[in-house]
């Protein structure tokens, strides 16, 4: 089985999928409605149908988001989305009710545009971070094929890193530049974070998430929470992932240390 199919779709494909579904079921709702007119029954040519189901998508998305992800930019979004995408109907040249439900439309349309442009710099860290992450778990998911055990909360000692702090400190910052991960800075060591569900911009705590904790005297330790081990469509072996992961990160150290950081990049973008 190839690596790339044991991970599970990210959410966000369900947005092109949904909304491509949603042209095929407008033009069936306008074939049948132009069908029942044809045949004499008293229908308007507007889908309300299908144009409610999307609105309905776009809010229950947003929800799904924030249980996933805990960012709130994600149901405020949605809703104001879904509220447009319902108010649709009313723009139609033919609708004759009073303007203010277009007036309506057009305010919620400006104030998705402004909500987006505000909140750019999050939507845009979050989608780095969370791509990332995911190419760091098929990294290190591509040569396991074991399936024995299961997740266990224990940490994972992954060896050491001959490293100087400001080695290591110059590593973890080329890391978060780079949208791979978030690092959480402590007295005797550094937390780097990363997580394909939990919004790295909304944790308070590099444990709150999978982490790979690095200190200054090289030592380092691998936790994979719980949630981004159940991302893994088959049950692998946990203690080979986490070893896995500790090796990308010693890699990349090694890489970095050598100047040849353009080698991180490259070994990521190669897991799509």
């Amino acid at each position: 089985m190839s690596y790339r199919s044991k991970i599970r779709m990210s959410i966000g494909w369900i947005y092109p999928i949904g909304i491509f579904s949603s042209y095929i079921f407008l033009f069936l709702e306008f074939e049948l409605r132009r069908i029942l007119r044809q045949g004499g029954y008293d229908v308007w040519g507007v889908p309300y149908i299908t144009i409610l189901l999307v609105a309905f998508m776009f809010i229950v998305l947003g929800i799904i988001q924030w249980f996933r992800y805990r960012n709130w930019i994600y149901p405020v979004l949605g809703f104001l989305i879904g509220i447009t995408t319902a108010q649709v109907s009313f723009v139609f040249p033919h609708y004759d009710e009073p303007g203010v439900f277009k007036l309506t439309y057009f305010i919620c349309f400006i104030l998705i545009i402004l909500f987006i442009l505000i909140n750019w710099n999050s939507f845009y860290s979050h989608e780095r971070f969370e791509i990332n992450s995911r190419r760091l778990f098929r990294l290190a998911s591509e040569r396991i094929y074991q399936t024995d055990d299961g997740y266990t909360g224990r940490p994972y000692s992954g060896g050491r890193v001959d490293c100087t702090r400001d080695e290591l400190l110059g590593f973890v910052r080329f890391l978060h530049g780079n949208y791979i991960v978030r690092p959480f800075y402590y007295e005797g060591y550094v937390c780097i974070s990363f997580s394909m569900n939990t919004s790295l911009l909304v944790i308070r705590e590099g444990r709150e998430v999978s982490h790979v904790i690095i200190g200054y005297d090289g030592n380092l330790t691998v936790k994979v929470s719980e949630k981004d081990y159940r991302d893994y469509s088959e049950r692998l072996s946990f203690d080979q992932l986490c070893a896995s992961l500790a090796d990308i990160f010693t890699r990349f150290f090694d890489y970095y240390r050598k100047g040849l950081e353009s080698r991180i990049i490259i070994e990521l973008k190669s897991a799509k």
